[in-house]
C-alpha cells in the first residue's frame, strides 16, 4: 500500500511538472525567438518619436511663457520665430525617422539567429546616431546663421545658450555639420561592428548545423557493405 501510494505520488509529480512546462513554454518561446528583444525596443522607438513632435512645442510655449519677447528687438523675434519653425520640422523629420526605424526592426531577427539582443542595440545606436547627428548639425548651422543675421548677442543670452551650447558664429555655422557628420559616421561604424559580431557568429552556427547533418552518424557508418574481397 505504502509503495502504491509512493507511485500515485509520483505520478502526480509529473503530471504537474508537464503542466508546468506546458504552462511556461510559450514564454520561454517568446524569448527565445526574438519577440522578446523586438517588441520593447519597438515600443521604445514611437516613444522617442512622439517625445520628437512634442519637444518643439514645450520649447515654443515654454519661452513665451518666459516673457523674453519683451526684452527683444523685431529682427531678433523675427529670427526667434524662424527657429521655432526649424524644431518643428526637425521634430516631424525626427519622427519619421523613428518610425521608419521601427518598422524595419522585424527584417532583423530570424528563428535561426542565436544572438537577438545584439542587432536590436546596434540597430538602436545607429538610428541614434543618425538622428543626434541630423539633428544637431541642421539646427546647429540654420540656428547659427539666423542668430548671427538677426539677433547675435542678444537671441543667444536670451534663450540660444540651451539649443546651442557651443555657441554661435561664423564658425560654429560649419562646426555644427562637420559634427554632425562624425557623429552619424561614429555610431553607424559602432553598430556595424556590433552587428558584424553578430552576423559572423550566427553564420558559424549555420555552417556548423549544416557540416553536423551531412555527416554521417555512426550506425550508418557501420552499415556501409564492406569492400570487394574482404569477408
Amino acid at each position: 500500500m505504502l509503495v502504491g501510494l509512493i507511485k500515485g505520488l509520483h505520478l502526480n509529480s509529473l503530471i504537474m511538472d508537464n503542466k508546468l512546462f506546458a504552462f511556461f513554454e510559450p514564454v520561454w518561446r517568446f524569448i527565445d525567438n526574438g519577440s522578446f528583444f523586438r517588441e520593447p525596443f519597438r515600443w521604445l522607438y514611437v516613444a522617442i518619436a512622439i517625445l520628437n513632435l512634442l519637444f518643439p512645442l514645450v520649447a515654443i510655449f515654454g519661452t513665451i511663457g518666459s516673457g523674453v519677447f519683451k526684452y527683444m528687438s523685431g529682427g531678433a523675434i523675427f529670427a526667434a520665430i524662424l527657429v521655432f519653425i526649424l524644431l518643428i520640422a526637425l521634430g516631424i523629420m525626427s519622427f519619421v525617422l523613428w518610425m521608419d526605424r521601427q518598422k524595419k526592426l522585424k527584417e532583423l531577427l530570424h528563428e535561426d539567429n542565436e544572438f537577438v539582443a545584439i542587432p536590436m542595440v546596434s540597430h538602436f545606436i545607429q538610428t541614434l546616431g543618425e538622428w543626434f547627428g541630423f539633428y544637431l548639425g541642421l539646427f546647429g548651422c540654420v540656428a547659427s546663421l539666423l542668430f548671427m543675421l538677426f539677433g547675435g548677442s542678444e537671441m543667444l543670452g536670451q534663450f540660444g545658450g540651451s539649443l546651442l551650447p557651443w555657441g554661435s558664429g561664423v564658425m560654429m555655422i560649419i562646426i555644427y555639420p562637420i559634427l554632425g557628420f562624425l557623429i552619424v559616421v561614429s555610431a553607424r561604424l559602432l553598430a556595424e561592428l556590433y552587428r558584424a559580431m553578430a552576423s559572423i557568429a550566427n553564420s558559424a552556427k549555420c555552417i556548423s548545423n549544416q557540416v553536423s547533418n551531412a555527416a554521417p552518424t555512426q550506425s550508418e557508418t557501420s552499415a556501409e557493405p564492406s569492400p570487394a574481397g574482404e569477408e
